[in-house]
């Protein structure tokens, strides 16, 4: 997970504060965004914090990469805004179980980023991963459908957890 974090690039001229931690490393960074931390990073180096993840690098960093700029955006506003990613292990956590893992595939590798915004507009709370909802004025609705289609391509699962003043995307992913 370390490597992935210091891929991740924060978009420049929006201000909210990021926080990153990891619960294995315990170390936290932050800044504001496009001060002077323009990235999100994760000490420790290879082998510290969690495993690596059964996904494609890239795909990954651009699913993070737009749920950080819709936090962003939402952000728009508040008075004090933040952004705060978050990794941990969750062993219980599966996929329902079938005819090629009876158990449920696990899918320990838990990555959250949450925002102290307005929270998702009610009316399309339940539908945001569907293609062409939007709760802003010129968005296309596309970003959060690519972000599930990509996590599901990877057989991961992506969740939100919506109120005023707290938004939570959660991505559990599969160990490589």
């Amino acid at each position: 997970m370390g490597s992935f974090i210091n891929r991740v690039k924060i978009v420049h001229g929006m201000h909210p504060r990021v926080v990153a931690s990891s619960h294995h490393t315990g170390h936290w960074e932050h800044g504001p965004i496009g001060g002077e931390r323009d990235r999100i990073a994760e000490s420790g180096g290879p082998g510290a914090g969690m495993d690596p993840a059964l996904a494609d690098p890239d795909q990954l960093t651009q699913v993070c990469l737009n749920l950080v700029k819709n936090a962003a955006e939402a952000l728009k506003g508040t008075e004090l805004p933040v952004i705060r990613l978050h990794s941990h292990y969750d062993h219980i956590l599966r996929l329902p179980p079938d005819e090629a893992d009876p158990t449920g595939r696990p899918l320990p590798l838990q990555i959250a980023i949450e925002d102290n915004g307005p929270g998702l507009p009610l009316a399309i709370a339940d539908q945001i991963f569907e293609p062409f909802v939007s709760g802003r004025e010129n968005g296309t609705g596309l970003g959060l459908a690519l972000v599930s289609k990509i996590i599901t391509d990877h057989g991961a699962l992506i969740r939100v957890d919506s109120r005023p003043g707290r938004t939570v995307f959660r991505i559990s992913l599969p160990k490589a």
